[in-house]
């Protein structure tokens, strides 16, 4: 029975970062062009998107030590830390794309 409740889990973990990770790449695209318009926006918008993931972080550390997983869980655990980390990472080059857009607006006015 902890197994099945394990797996879904982790499944529906491993379809928040999936969709939340595309959000992103897709925010970033259709924003790029107009950064220096929105960069405020973008900003909050990255503040948004990184808050929930230290948490995910924290808590998929604590189900690693605290908790008796098969190693098929431990195994999905490792797939989701990575998962959060790369969805941390593009949230970061959109925040690091909008200030050097902001810098290239600021030095062309």
């Amino acid at each position: 029975m902890e197994c099945f409740f394990d797996n879904v889990i982790i499944e529906a973990t491993v379809q928040f970062v999936e969709e939340h990770q595309e959000a992103v790449h897709q925010l970033n695209a259709r924003l790029k062009p107009r950064v220096p318009a929105n960069a405020e926006f973008v900003q909050r918008i990255t503040h948004l998107l990184r808050e929930p993931l230290g948490p995910l972080l924290l808590g998929l550390e604590v189900l690693l030590r605290e908790e008796p997983l098969s190693p098929r869980g431990v195994e999905m655990i490792g797939v989701l830390q990575r998962g959060v980390k790369k969805e941390a990472q593009a949230i970061e080059e959109l925040l690091r794309s909008t200030q050097l857009f902001e810098k290239d607006a600021d030095q062309n006015s």
